[in-house]
């Protein structure tokens, strides 16, 4: 049984030929037949069994063990770009195009939406404080109040829509 691991041969370790192997084989199989039905019959055999055909019978391949490629034959569709985001400087580089800012022009914006939106800013700041600070919540909250249905209201009623078409040269079709 252990001649493979036998080292006091000097090193020199010969497996058997097949034939007389078998025989070896054949020939232990004999010699303890009893004791192989004893443990055939035994509990842990029968558990080991059952958990066999167990195994046998869950599922032995699932989709996820397979790769995408096994059902889009990747590389065939938009999102199959292989190059990372972060590669973006090196392809503006490659095309002789430089990143530049954005620098949105603020002169479009009417005044009376800024008036609006510093009323409705006031007003959330004063229902905060109105909130910290218990004895003066009747004033203080009530004007808060009021400069938040103000402010709010007018920004509301100043919303031009999304059907509203720019026409001048600064408009790229962009909606942020």
């Amino acid at each position: 049984m252990t001649d493979l691991n036998n080292s006091s041969n000097g090193g020199d370790a010969r497996r058997p030929d097949d034939a007389s192997g078998h025989d070896d084989w054949e020939a232990f199989l004999n010699d303890h037949a009893g004791e192989l039905e004893d443990v055939e019959r035994s509990r842990t055999a029968k558990r080991f069994d059952r958990h066999a055909r167990r195994e046998e019978k869950k599922t032995m391949l699932t989709a996820d063990d397979l790769s995408d490629e096994a059902f889009t034959g990747a590389g065939h569709g938009p999102r199959d770009y292989t190059s990372s985001w972060l590669d973006t400087d090196d392809v503006l580089d490659h095309h002789g195009m430089g990143f530049s800012a954005p620098n949105p022009s603020l002169k479009g914006i009417r005044v009376s939406k800024l008036i609006c939106a510093a009323i409705l800013a006031i007003g959330v700041v004063g229902i905060i404080v109105a909130a910290c600070l218990p004895h003066i919540v009747g004033i203080v909250g009530l004007i808060a109040a009021l400069c938040v249905l103000v402010g709010a209201g007018g920004l509301i009623a100043q919303h031009e829509g999304r059907d509203v078409i720019h026409d001048d040269d600064s408009d790229n079709g962009a909606r942020v």
